[in-house]
């Protein structure tokens, strides 16, 4: 019998596909990369969750301003409103640093202190300088205030507020 020649195309075959490699179950590397995944994100949310809970405070105080704009731009006798924004911004700074550190502080002290959190100088050179006189002075003396200085104070008391770096100890 005759064998077809080396070169024949009657020697030819089909291409042979090997099996797809299956998905399950996967190499043990796969298994430390998702560990490690979870791992950071198990890390990431928690560090996200305890900072969330750190700020409750600027978020309560924040809130509390709002409230307080929203009266001192309503009400016509914003002198009795006053008052109200030192003490915000006192109890706020007493929550994010400590009371020993906080409650001592008045005058230029305390408008510096502000400063130097707040990243800032509207309280020593700005309309927030108006934040010590709305702790003493009487509700005749505050009526004295214009709407400038007044929104200037609001604005001043805003920016601390969200901005101020926390302290790392209380």
């Amino acid at each position: 019998m005759n064998s077809p020649a080396p070169t024949s195309l009657q020697n030819l075959h089909d291409i042979v596909v090997p099996d797809p490699v299956a998905w399950l179950p996967p190499a043990p590397g796969w298994y430390a990369v998702g560990l490690s995944l979870l791992l950071v994100l198990g890390w990431f949310s928690v560090s996200k969750y305890l900072a969330w809970k750190r700020n409750q405070y600027r978020r309560e105080a924040l809130a509390e301003f709002v409230e307080l704009k929203i009266q001192l731009t309503v009400n016509s006798r914003y002198q009795q409103l006053l008052p109200e924004l030192p003490r915000l911004v006192k109890r706020t700074a007493m929550a994010a640093y400590g009371r020993d550190l906080v409650a001592s502080l008045t005058g230029d002290e305390w408008l510096g202190f502000l400063n130097n959190t707040g990243s800032t100088m509207l309280f020593t050179e700005g309309k927030g300088r108006l934040l010590n006189e709305c702790s003493y002075q009487s509700t005749a003396q505050l009526a004295q205030f214009s709407g400038e200085e007044v929104a200037g104070l609001q604005e001043a008391v805003f920016f601390w507020l969200r901005k101020h770096k926390q302290s790392k100890k209380k």
